[in-house]
């Protein structure tokens, strides 16, 4: 059945006081914002919607229900479209795109809640995907983490912020372990460096904490130093640990990569000792 057509200034006081229509729906057109039109259905439903011609075609569009919509903001959305017909630009094409980027935006969160990870799971993805097969030192890493980080492990990544890391960090550092807290950093930095190109997270929770600038520590034998300490070392130590301190100090080489020599990764003809990636 045909509805009933009105045209009355409307008000949210009078839009409450209107009576459902028992048999036919009602449209009630805005006095004050022509093309502004209140449709009341039989279920009681009061929906806004805006008509109005452009380009020789008649455009109808929902715009709202009430009281979600007020009337002082519908009688603006409907400005608004009109602005943009004004300007030659289709008000339809623009929902359109407004609702493609909602459903993006869902499409996101979904996906985003899917991942949404606790802080001891990318502990666990970090070390397993990433540090056992590209570094050398991940097991400081680990003791790291579970040295000063445990009260994160419960929480999801998505809600850890700069100050809870701040905190830990600041802990850390009145203890004045600095270099400490520096490489903690570091070492989360990294982590959450790598949730983000994983997709997990869209902002390191680490970005805006500053490092403490610490003044490098630089000793030197003298000549006469390292001609006495060699002279100890070939004399007291066992051979082992001459072997093993001259290798060091010969080469430069970190204590790690020594003790973990092979005869395997030397080449004694071209006197060439190839160190092992992982």
């Amino acid at each position: 059945m045909e509805s009933i057509i009105l045209t009355l200034k409307l008000t949210d006081k009078l839009i409450r006081k209107i009576k459902i229509p028992t048999e036919r729906t009602s449209t009630i057109k805005d006095k004050i914002e022509p093309g502004l039109q209140l449709r009341i259905s039989r279920s009681g439903r009061k929906t806004w919607s805006f008509e109005k011609k452009f380009r020789k075609e008649g455009i109808k569009m929902t715009i709202g229900v009430f009281p979600d919509l007020s009337i002082k903001e519908a009688r603006k959305k409907a400005r608004e479209l009109k602005t943009l017909m004004a300007n030659g630009i289709d008000p339809r094409a623009v929902k359109r795109q407004q609702q493609i980027e909602e459903n993006e935006n869902r499409i996101k969160e979904r996906e985003r809640k899917a991942n949404d990870i606790t802080f001891k799971e990318l502990c666990y993805r970090y070390i397993e995907e990433y540090a056992k097969i590209y570094t050398i030192n991940w097991e400081e890493y680990t003791d790291r983490v579970h040295t000063y980080a445990q009260s994160l492990y419960g929480k999801k990544i998505s809600q850890i912020r700069m100050s809870d890391i701040q905190q830990i960090f600041n802990d850390i550092s009145k203890e004045e372990k600095y270099a400490t807290a520096n490489l903690f950093l570091v070492t989360l930095r990294t982590m959450f460096n790598k949730a983000k190109k994983w997709g997990l997270i869209e902002n390191n929770p680490t970005i805006g904490i500053e490092q403490h600038k610490l003044q490098a520590r630089e000793r030197r034998l003298s000549y006469d130093e390292m001609g006495r300490f060699l002279e100890v070392l070939c004399r007291e130590t066992t051979p082992l640990i001459r072997d093993f301190a001259l290798l060091a100090l010969y080469t430069a080489a970190r204590k790690s990569n020594a003790l973990e020599m092979e005869c395997d990764n030397i080449d004694f003809e071209r006197k060439i000792w190839h160190i092992p990636k992982n």
